[in-house]
C-alpha cells in the first residue's frame, strides 16, 4: 500500500474536507481527489461517502484510518529517531493544563523548550482536574498539568513540583479593619474565595493547628467567589477582602510590601503539581524529549525545585 496515499486519506478524514486537506497538504483539491480514488481501488473497500460539502468515514474507513493513525505516526517516529538530530524536532504537543496553572507555569516552560526546538508547536487547553484526565484518556492532549491527579489506573502520574499558597490582604484594607489578633479575627475578614464553602480556609486552619474553626468557615462572608487565581490576586491588591495567592505571584508584591500575610506566623498551603499521560501510548520521540526537558535540571532551577 503506497503510504503517501495513506497519509493523504489520514488528513482528508481528520478534516473532513479535500479542500481543507489539500491546503495543508499545498496540493489541489484532484490531486487529492484522485490520490483517494487510486486508495480505494488498490484496496477494492468504500472508505468515504459525501453529505453536501462534507467527507464522512464508511465503517471499513474509520477502522483503516485508526490503524493508519498509529502506524504512521510509529513511523514517523522511528525515522526522527534514526536521524539523531533532535534540533530538528518538529511537531505539536498538545498540553492539558488545571486552570490555575496556566499563566505562570506553562509560559517557561514553553519559552525554554522551544529554545531548543524552535520548530515545535503547542497547543494548551485548560482544565478542571477531572476534564484534564478525561482529555487524556481520549487522546486530546499529549501531557497533563494537574493539581489533584485522576483515574490513575489510566495514567503515569509523576510529582513534578511543590509551591505555596498564602492567605494574603493589602496593607491597606487590613489597616483599616480591627486589628487581626488570632485565628479567629481572620475569620470576621471578608474572603474571596474559588468556591462558596472556602475549602482553602478550612485547610489552612487544620494545618495550623486550629482544626475547631473550620466548622466556623460556614459563618464568613464571602463577598466575591472567582474561578481564576490571577483574577483572586487582582481583587486582594485592590482591597476587596483577603484571599490565597501563590508563590508565583506574590514574590515582588511581598518585597515591596503591597500585600502581607494577613497572619505572618502562619504556615502556607503546600499545592503539588503532576505531569500525566497515557500509560499505554505510541512511542514518540517528541513527547519523550519534552518529557525529558521537564525532567531536566534547567526547569529544575528555574522553579526552584
Amino acid at each position: 500500500m503506497d503510504l503517501n496515499k495513506l497519509r493523504t486519506f489520514t488528513i482528508v478524514a481528520e478534516q473532513q474536507s479535500i479542500t481543507r486537506a489539500a491546503e495543508l497538504l499545498f496540493r489541489t483539491q484532484p490531486a487529492i481527489s484522485a490520490q483517494l480514488k487510486d486508495l480505494q481501488q488498490d484496496i477494492q473497500l468504500v472508505l468515504f461517502e459525501r453529505k453536501s460539502s462534507r467527507i464522512y468515514l464508511t465503517k471499513e474507513g474509520q477502522s483503516l484510518y485508526n490503524y493508519a493513525k498509529t502506524r504512521i505516526a510509529e513511523i514517523d517516529d522511528i525515522v526522527l529517531r534514526l536521524q539523531h538530530d533532535k534540533h530538528n524536532l518538529q511537531g505539536k504537543i498538545h498540553l492539558a493544563v488545571h486552570w490555575e496553572l496556566t499563566q505562570h507555569l506553562i509560559p517557561d516552560i514553553v519559552l525554554g523548550f522551544r529554545g531548543h526546538y524552535p520548530n515545535v508547536r503547542f497547543d494548551v487547553t485548560q482544565y478542571d482536574d477531572a476534564q484534564l484526565s478525561d482529555a487524556l484518556i481520549e487522546n486530546r492532549a499529549d501531557i497533563g498539568f494537574s493539581i489533584i491527579s485522576h483515574k490513575k489506573e489510566f495514567l503515569q502520574t509523576t510529582p513534578f513540583l511543590t509551591f505555596e499558597r498564602d492567605l494574603i490582604g493589602a496593607r491597606e484594607y487590613l489597616d483599616s479593619r480591627a486589628e487581626v489578633k488570632n485565628y479567629e479575627d481572620v475569620l470576621k475578614l471578608d474572603i474571596i474565595g474559588f468556591n462558596e464553602r472556602l475549602e482553602d480556609v478550612r485547610f489552612w486552619l487544620k494545618k495550623n493547628g486550629h482544626k475547631s474553626l473550620a466548622k466556623d468557615v460556614d459563618e464568613v462572608f464571602n463577598p466575591i467567589c472567582v474561578s481564576e487565581i490571577n483574577t483572586l490576586h487582582t481583587l486582594v491588591k485592590r482591597g476587596l477582602g483577603i484571599g490565597f495567592c501563590d508563590s508565583f505571584i506574590l514574590k515582588h508584591e511581598l518585597q515591596r510590601q503591597d500585600l502581607v500575610k494577613v497572619i505572618a506566623s502562619s504556615k502556607p498551603i503546600n499545592i503539588s503539581v503532576d505531569i500525566s499521560y497515557r500509560k499505554v501510548r505510541t512511542p514518540s520521540l517528541l513527547i519523550d524529549t519534552f518529557l525529558e526537558y521537564l525532567e531536566s535540571e534547567q526547569v529544575k532551577l528555574m522553579f526552584g525545585v
